[in-house]
């Protein structure tokens, strides 16, 4: 087992100075949808934490620490890089986004996906960096893990993000009729293989209103 130096208070509270940002950081593709109030990522990290927690319990195979680890970092560089989204190039190009472009699945470029990993990355060298090191690697190798998605714990969580997201969606046009979240849905059922979980994918479109 890895030895996990102890932590000294100031370095934990400059890490949680900047991973608290994450708590003011609204959703972009809720934003670009016009959801009110739209959760923040922090919410959605705990929302993938608890969700992948519970659906874990139906998996001995996993380790589930190494789950619920990667459900609350997976988002956590965002704290200072941002909340980059498939719909950003056209955003910047035409300043606003229609309806339309939520009806189908968003264009992702092999560069665009290589220079969020930069950015990311980054971002969380730097606020691991605050941190003892043997507790800051924990931190990057579970991120790390995550975003390569090779081992079976890391296609879990992927997997549960993308239900997540899509449950919320569906809460969200539950409040807000008319939402458009086709994107989020064409997303969810490409990535999502898992047995269980595309079972409650299908559960999940009692949700389904008319746009």
């Amino acid at each position: 087992m890895t030895q996990i130096d102890p932590p000294q208070e100031p370095d934990v509270l400059a890490f949680w100075s900047m991973a608290l940002q994450l708590k003011r950081l609204r959703r972009q593709g809720w934003i670009d949808r016009g959801v009110n109030a739209p959760e923040s990522s922090a919410d959605h990290s705990w929302a993938v934490a608890l969700l992948a927690w519970l659906l874990s319990l139906q998996y001995p195979n996993l380790d589930r620490d190494r789950v619920v680890l990667m459900a609350l970092v997976h988002d956590l560089p965002e704290a200072l890089a941002g909340d980059a989204t498939p719909f950003d190039d056209i955003r910047a190009a035409r300043g606003a986004l229609s309806d339309d472009h939520f009806r189908q699945m968003p264009p992702i470029s092999d560069a665009s996906r290589r220079a969020k990993r930069h950015e990311e990355e980054t971002a969380l060298e730097l606020m691991t960096s605050e941190l003892p090191k043997s507790i800051g690697a924990k931190i990057r190798e579970a991120w790390l893990e995550y975003e390569n998605g090779e081992t079976a714990e890391a296609a879990f969580v992927k997997q549960i993000d993308k239900l997540e997201t899509l449950l919320q969606a569906e809460d969200y046009r539950g409040r807000q009729p008319g939402l458009v979240i086709d994107s989020f849905r064409l997303g969810a059922e490409r990535a999502i293989t898992d047995p269980i979980l595309v079972e409650l994918l299908e559960r999940s479109k009692w949700g389904q209103q008319q746009p």
